[in-house]
């Protein structure tokens, strides 16, 4: 009898040999645990990161893991739900293949590394891992009809690649993970109805991720099981979430490739399908020597699952002229090319404050454009993270421009160097601890292989009493 998929998925996770990794995937381990620790930083200071942070505490319990920056010390499936949710605060995190596991994968790893004492390198190897599992779930799912269906990927997929990372972590036999894996289909949801209000449940569809996924391994590694066949069955993900799943892509070139380098890493903290019509909205501007006053008109084409997302939800363009919330400002296509091209590209997460809803200049810009699917951009695999735009740029003489971006800044085909990415780290915590703290962080995380616990990072990257 042939063996499950989750099974063969569950031996690939146990058995993946640390020290046989190429350098060049704990190096990208160690961008990806940096980039998600910048961007939770960053993202602390929100409403709902401070509402997840004060329940973590009212719940209390066994001191096993760190909650970043605050240094508070929780039982490990809570700092991965408040490190997970800070991670998430401001969509900064990185993408592939439609999902942003950046903001849940290290948070967990970090989380159960540092409640079982698991060495720099192994904590690094199960990040890797995660990505695996991840990338290949999204791929073999589909993640774009995952969108629009209205599920959120990221929650949906990146539940199996937390359980992943902490059974690695938690030393599961193949059997215990593969249980483990038919647990965590109990968690793999969360819809894009959050679109309509701009609710805060897109952060925590993803922290509940990160913590479904450290409490299904625990709760296989005490021996409940799960069903085996949670992928590939009747009843399975594949069959129950997708109409146009790809199964075989699960388990292709297991072992041969490793889906983390190709992480796209953001340079906006917008929606990710924002940043093509951005930088192509910049380059025109800038090669022809225009001011955005003698636009008369930004019309963009993009893939048909982000106009929901970006530009118009089921008929409702109101929220996205006119955000009333910081999601609808980070969604919105209108406000991101407004602020975008007002503070030439250089974005905090300050500019998506309700304070700067009301200003004029951002209502001028906002108003020239507009956007539309476009069915031959559809066909573009959203792999590694792919969303192309189109943009026709009218000028108030009649002339007409156009420009197309494929591959936005932070792209595997538009790489971030090691500096660059530790310049945005430093962009994202600079208003929250000094910049020799920061190196700091840099210094432990560029060494983190040759360490044998997580507790350095713990204790430069903790502030107990904030």
């Amino acid at each position: 009898m042939s063996k499950a998929m989750g099974e063969l998925l569950a031996q690939y996770v146990v058995e993946q040999d640390s020290q046989r990794l190429p350098a060049a995937v704990i190096q990208q381990a160690k961008r990806c645990l940096l980039d998600s620790i910048g961007v939770a930083v960053a993202g602390s200071a929100k409403t709902w990161a401070q509402a997840a942070l004060r329940e973590v505490r009212r719940q209390g319990g066994h001191g096993q893991a760190s909650i970043w920056l605050y240094g508070d010390r929780v039982p490990d499936t809570s700092a991965a739900l408040v490190n997970g949710m800070f991670a998430h605060s401001m969509d900064y995190n990185d993408d592939h293949a439609g999902i942003q596991v950046g903001s849940l994968i290290p948070p967990t790893a970090a989380a159960v590394g540092e409640a079982v004492g698991a060495s720099g390198r192994e904590v690094l190897t199960a990040i890797a891992l995660g990505y695996d599992v991840a990338v290949r779930l999204a791929d073999a799912i589909n993640s774009q009809q995952l969108y629009m269906r209205g599920f959120q990927p990221t929650a949906v997929c990146g539940v199996f690649a937390a359980t992943a990372v902490a059974g690695r972590l938690l030393k599961l036999s193949v059997g215990q993970m593969a249980d483990a894996f038919g647990i965590a289909a109990s968690y793999a949801g969360g819809t894009i109805e959050f679109l309509k209000e701009g609710t805060d449940t897109k952060r925590f569809h993803v922290a509940k991720a990160a913590q479904g996924g450290v409490l299904s391994a625990r709760l296989a590694m005490a021996g409940m099981n799960g069903p085996r066949s949670v992928f590939e069955g009747a009843f399975g993900i594949f069959n129950v979430y997708s109409e146009q799943s790809r199964p075989e892509r699960l388990l292709a070139e297991l072992g041969a490739r490793y889906d983390i380098l190709e992480t796209s890493f953001k340079k906006y903290p917008f929606c990710d399908g924002n940043a093509p019509p951005l930088e192509a909205t910049l380059a025109l501007l800038q090669e022809h020597g225009i001011a955005i006053e003698q636009v008369a008109s930004l019309h963009y084409r993009i893939k048909s699952f982000l106009v929901p997302y970006c530009i118009d939800y089921h008929g409702d363009r109101s929220r996205k002229f006119r955000p009333r919330n910081e999601l609808d400002a980070q969604m919105s296509l209108p406000f991101c090319i407004a602020m975008g091209l007002l503070q030439n590209g250089k974005l905090k997460v300050d500019h998506f404050d309700p304070a700067n809803y009301g200003d004029p200049r951002i209502h001028a810009i906002a108003d020239k454009v507009d956007a539309s699917a476009d069915p031959e951009l559809d066909k573009v695999p959203l792999r590694p993270m792919s969303m192309p735009s189109i943009l026709t740029m009218t000028l108030n003489d009649g002339r007409k421009l156009s420009k197309r971006v494929d591959y936005q800044k932070g792209d595997p085909r538009n790489p971030f160097t090691d500096q660059e990415l530790e310049e945005k780290f430093r962009f994202c915590v600079e208003d929250f601890m000094s910049a020799g703290q920061a190196d700091q962080i840099i210094s432990v995380i560029d060494s983190l292989d040759q360490r044998g616990d997580l507790g350095s990072l713990s204790s430069v990257l903790g502030k107990p009493g904030n």
